[in-house]
């Protein structure tokens, strides 16, 4: 008889264990009704909210005890009246459905089943929309951005132009509808060396159009930013700002302004301790121009003005166009620059020479002389008044000729020989086409003629007139 008693004994207590694990390995429910927390009282109040909070244990909305994804964290979102808790690492959703002084119903909105593959993802709100974006699962990080689809309670992913990864440094600009990194860390432990577990950095800036669903890159990060975040390993966004964010790095605070592309550190200490003992960054979040942290201990808020007085600007900027292409351009510049000028001094050269030659063969078959003195005389008229702007007439010709007192026929050949002849000679020596001499009619009386020397041709008969 005592063996009998004892073999139904044992099944109770194999049975009672079963019950446990299957308790322990339970779902979450679809729908919660908690008891309204002075923390959710004050996130309900505010209706003009728009931010994330990643929350503590203590401020949990969602009771996930004995479910399988008890340990996950939580995130509370909220824009405007609308209110939502994303158990972190999962697609899972749940959304304020009404409240009242006591208590608090949230009700479960999605049908996620897949699970760990947007670890640390960044999850923002833009016009009423839920969005996911990066994160890590499956040993490596991705640059995925999912949309929250209400009409059928699932995650959609959304084709972008190329695929840019999220570190901790991304920021969602909620004016623009973009959403920016700053640079990436790309982590595949898939490929063997420890830098693809930690993450291998790319410091390239970019901001994605979420109205294009484009990749616009910004340009290549400073070389000073550079050395504040290279070892900067933290896998959650800090505080978001209105124009950027602000990031702990080495007990250093440093505002990233993203809108205005410029950095500012902390010249505060007060300010630095008051973050420092808030790194967690549980319960923190920004209202208005303070940030607001709340101690589910004493279940009190503590406030801190944050003022753009407290911080330096830096001279560097959070990002330069990218230095290859600068480079490359400015290589570009300068060969052009050297092969026209040196094709510039090449010909000039050339032409030098060539005047001298043909000058001297000129010479060779005159008495030791280009142009003869009535030439000279001719071209030097001319040149006086081109170089004033001014045209010489035909008497004027005729007095230097000494043709004043000749008949009219004859004025005209000798004129018209004398210039031919400086001409011919003039396009011998530049070895040209083109003329020294030019005329016009003249704008009183059209049956007359000025000459002038071309403005092109100042110089060059000028200093062949030094040489003949």
């Amino acid at each position: 008889m005592i063996y009998k008693n004892i073999f139904p004994s044992k099944l109770l207590v194999l049975f009672l264990i079963l019950l446990a694990f299957q308790a322990k390995g339970q779902g979450p429910d679809s729908v919660y009704t908690v008891p309204n927390t002075p923390f959710l009282s004050h996130i309900i109040a505010a209706k003009n909210l728009n931010t994330a909070i990643f929350l503590s244990k203590e401020t949990y909305p969602i009771p996930l005890e004995n479910t399988v994804i008890a340990a996950n964290g939580q995130l509370l979102l909220k824009q405007g009246g609308s209110i939502y808790v994303l158990i972190r690492q999962t697609g899972f959703v749940y959304q304020l459905i009404r409240s009242d002084s006591l208590q608090c119903v949230f009700k479960r909105i999605d049908h996620t089943v897949n699970l760990n593959y947007n670890i640390d993802c960044k999850n923002f709100m833009y016009q009423g929309g839920l969005y996911s974006y990066g994160g890590y699962g499956f040993w490596k990080t991705n640059g995925h951005l999912r949309k929250f689809n209400f009409e059928d309670s699932e995650w959609d992913i959304i084709p972008l132009n190329m695929e840019i990864m999220s570190t901790s440094y991304v920021w969602f600009d909620e004016e623009q509808g973009r959403l920016y990194v700053p640079f990436q860390r790309v982590v595949n432990a898939g490929i063997a060396g420890p830098e693809n577990i930690r993450g291998v950095p790319t410091y390239t800036s970019y901001y994605l159009d979420l109205k294009t669903n484009q990749w616009i890159k910004l340009g290549e990060l400073e070389k000073d930013v550079t050395k504040i975040v290279e070892k900067d390993f933290s896998s959650n966004e800090f505080l978001t700002l209105k124009n950027g964010y602000i990031h702990l790095v080495n007990e250093d605070t440093y505002f990233f302004d993203l809108v205005h592309n410029k950095i500012y550190k902390s010249k505060s200490a007060e300010l630095n301790q008051f973050l420092i003992r808030r790194s967690s960054n549980y319960n923190l979040f920004m209202e208005g121009d303070n940030i607001v942290s709340y101690n589910p201990g004493n279940q009190l808020f503590v406030t801190y003005p944050l003022k753009l007085s407290d911080f330096e600007l830096l001279r560097t900027s959070i990002w330069g166009q990218e230095n290859k292409v600068f480079i490359f351009l400015l290589i570009i510049i300068v060969i052009a620059l050297v092969f026209t000028g040196g094709w510039w001094i090449f010909n000039r050269s050339v032409s030098r020479k060539l005047e001298v030659a043909q000058l001297k063969i000129l010479k060779s078959k005159t008495v030791n002389q280009a142009f003869t003195a009535i030439e000279v005389a001719l071209i030097k008229l001319l040149l006086s008044a081109s170089s004033k702007e001014k045209y010489v007439e035909i008497g004027q010709i005729n007095h230097v000729l000494g043709i004043k007192d000749k008949n009219i026929g004859l004025q005209k050949k000798v004129r018209s020989d004398v210039m031919k002849a400086i001409n011919d000679k003039y396009e011998f020596i530049t070895q040209s086409n083109s003329p020294l001499i030019g005329s016009s009619r003249k704008e009183e009386d059209k049956r007359f003629y000025e000459y002038f020397i071309k403005p092109s041709e100042l110089n060059t008969i000028k200093r062949i007139l030094e040489n003949n």
